[in-house]
């Protein structure tokens, strides 16, 4: 006699007046998904780059392109890189600053477009298939990190050719990152319920982010002044980014409080995306379905 399946029980309770057990099932469903997670990963993997000419490349070419460009325009005298000296910029090359600020940058905008995207690229498996969904994300965030350590290679041969100084104290720019891909995965997962079902927001992050990058401290110093300082630190991009390069290029940094708060908001705002892409994909299903 063959063993009897475990009984499910329904609760018409909204699983937001239940926070406890919704934390735990997202938790459980993390657990469970990991291994479809893993080669969903592999899949990707393989498939990202099969049909290219320049195969891993791609993963260096953006931020290798946008530094191209921005230490052309400087070397113009296009925009102002701003006071190095005051605030010890100087014994950085230019290149080598703006290199690891694009690279952190486009952490943060992979990260912040990854939920819409596996939820997007994923649309006849999420809207068939009864699996847990946070697997999706989970992979998502595996290709986030591998591409990060991809592109973190980039910067050995770099900082070697412009003789950037190795700290041990750098090591204290990967817990940042961390939280800075965290964070930005939580607010992408925020917008995956309105970002699933129109079109516009994408295209309208797509709009946004070469303007969100000029505000954002990568192909400049940060400003010392009021109120070009407070935009930067208002720009929710800024402060674990200038952090992270902050460590890796000077082994220190000056902004110790702001990312202290920056970095304790980090973990919020990754349980809350959490909690609304959990209870949202019933709907989003639904509106799949029709």
């Amino acid at each position: 006699m063959e063993p009897l399946a475990p009984e499910t029980i329904y609760d018409p309770t909204p699983d937001l007046l239940r926070p406890g057990k919704l934390l735990r099932d997202i938790a459980h469903d993390f657990v469970a998904g990991r291994e479809l997670a893993w080669r969903l990963f592999l899949r990707q993997l393989r498939g990202m780059y099969r049909q290219t000419i320049l195969g891993m490349f791609w993963v260096f070419l953006p931020p290798i392109a946008n530094t191209a460009i921005w230490v052309f325009l400087r070397s113009r005298n296009v925009f102002d890189f701003g006071d190095a000296d005051a605030v010890g910029v100087a014994a950085v090359h230019t290149t080598a600053y703006i290199l690891t600020g694009m690279i952190l940058w486009q952490s943060f905008v992979d990260a912040l477009q990854m939920p819409l995207d596996a939820v997007n690229s994923n649309r006849g498996m999420v809207s068939r298939l009864n699996f847990p969904r946070e697997a999706l994300i989970l992979q998502g965030i595996g290709d986030l990190f591998f591409n990060l350590l991809i592109r973190l290679l980039l910067l050995i041969p770099t900082w070697w050719f412009f003789k950037v100084p190795l700290h041990g104290s750098m090591l204290f720019a990967f817990p940042l990152i961390l939280l800075m891909v965290l964070y930005a995965v939580g607010v992408g997962l925020i917008l995956v319920p309105i970002g699933s079902l129109y079109h516009d927001v994408s295209r309208f992050l797509a709009i946004a982010f070469p303007f969100w990058m000029i505000l954002t401290p990568i192909i400049y110093v940060l400003p010392n002044t009021y109120p070009s300082n407070l935009l930067n630190w208002l720009n929710p991009a800024s402060p674990l980014l200038v952090g992270a390069r902050d460590f890796l290029l000077f082994g220190n940094t000056e902004h110790g409080w702001a990312l202290l708060f920056f970095g304790l908001a980090a973990i919020p705002i990754f349980l809350v995306g959490l909690i609304v892409f959990r209870v949202s994909i019933p709907a989003l299903i639904e509106r799949m379905n029709n």
